[in-house]
């Protein structure tokens, strides 16, 4: 059925105001939680500084190496109760976000895509913030426990944010353009995203058990830069070739 010629610049001009709200809404609580996290994250370390004084005097306003469950068993109740509560808070944050994700996506591929970028902002944000409230970390090369679940994941600061940086491009791509690429349906790609994204985690954990008696000496980069590089050939073909035509005849698809 053919549409009114003055109809489609208006529906132009709604989706863009429409995704225009849906980025500000997703970067203000991505920001949010991210100050959020990075208040309890500096709470948690200084109250774990008496302990890595013991134990690490060298390194005890440092992330690494880690304290082991003997050490913090033999810290007292208090601190073996203060790191199980970090475990069980860790996915709080991703779940919000996930609900925020779905509730404010309208099309295809915009829950995934939100979701995305501000799981990217969130860890971008909370380095900035962590860096303001307590001096920390002091370049991206500091290595940090990124997460506790189900084994601690290391890596220097500059990984995460890498990712980050990936799945920011692909957070936006999804929300601008993902609608009409999932008219395609092609899934494949998907393939070499999950063995990316397997590889980057991999790198995250070789090097977790030599965490807990020291700084590590080396990253696996040749490791995470492989997952890193396969992940993004991933998103490029699902993506690609993608013609700017294909958005511009079709400013409604719905879900």
């Amino acid at each position: 059925m053919s549409q009114t010629p003055h109809l489609v610049p208006l529906r132009h001009r709604w989706q863009s105001r429409r995704l225009m709200r849906m980025l500000i809404a997703v970067v203000l609580v991505s920001v949010s939680l991210a100050y959020i996290e990075a208040v309890i994250v500096a709470d948690l370390r200084h109250s774990l500084i008496p302990l890595r004084n013991a134990h690490f005097p060298e390194a005890a306003d440092g992330a690494l190496p880690l304290l082991s469950a003997e050490q913090l068993t033999e810290a007292g109740h208090e601190y073996s109760r203060l790191v199980l509560t970090e475990i069980i808070r860790e996915p709080v944050p991703i779940v919000l976000l996930l609900a925020v994700a779905w509730a404010i996506r309208r099309r295809r591929g915009e829950m995934l895509g939100a979701f995305l970028l501000s799981f990217a902002l969130w860890d971008i944000f909370y380095y900035v913030f962590l860096r303001a409230l307590v001096g920390w970390p002091a370049s991206v090369h500091e290595w940090d426990v990124l997460y506790l679940i189900p084994v601690a994941w290391v890596a220097p600061v500059w990984a995460p944010l890498l990712v980050s940086a990936l799945l920011a491009a692909a957070g936006v791509a999804f929300i601008y353009v993902g609608p009409f690429a999932a008219r395609r349906r092609r899934y494949w790609p998907a393939a070499p995203v999950a063995a990316g994204f397997a590889l980057i985690l991999l790198s995250f954990i070789l090097r977790t058990s030599e965490a807990f008696r020291q700084v590590p000496e080396r990253f696996d980069w040749p490791c995470f830069l492989a997952g890193w590089v396969l992940s993004a050939v991933g998103f490029v073909l699902y993506f690609h070739p993608l013609q700017h035509k294909e958005v511009a005849l079709h400013p409604n698809v719905q879900e």
